[in-house]
């Protein structure tokens, strides 16, 4: 009898081991093919100074949408996203600020790239904000 238990107590504690190996790996899938999604705090860096920001990013696909906000801009809507090979860009547009040409990609945990905006470009990157843990 307490060879049965065993061998019952052995099979459920496997079976609970490669159901949550599946579950691991699908999450972990998920989050790579979408690597976009979020909310991120962006840095922009204009003739040595550092102007703090913040884009709010949903990836569909090939398709990028989302918003932003800096004190330098307000807020901003985001338009003509596009995501293909680890390479993204989108415009922000403002209601009291030009409008800021985008273009970037994933450098590990972080996006990199460029802005034009007023006549000049300049270096940008971001880091994706953690996400409040549940109490």
């Amino acid at each position: 009898m307490r060879l049965k238990t065993l061998v019952s107590l052995v099979v459920c504690l496997l079976l609970v081991g490669m159901f949550s190996a599946v579950a691991t790996a699908h999450s972990r899938e998920k989050n790579d093919a979408d690597p976009l999604s979020g909310e991120w705090e962006v840095s922009f860096y204009v003739q040595g100074q550092t102007y703090p920001a913040t884009f709010n990013l949903k990836l569909d696909g090939s398709k990028v949408t989302g918003t932003a906000y800096s004190e330098h801009t307000g807020a901003g809507t985001l338009r003509d996203g596009s995501w293909a090979e680890n390479k993204f860009s989108f415009t922000l547009d403002f209601a009291k600020h030009e409008s800021i040409a985008i273009v970037g990609h994933l450098e590990g945990d972080k996006l990199v790239g460029e802005f034009t905006t007023e006549g000049f470009t300049a270096k940008w990157d971001a880091k994706k904000k953690a996400s409040a843990k549940p109490a």
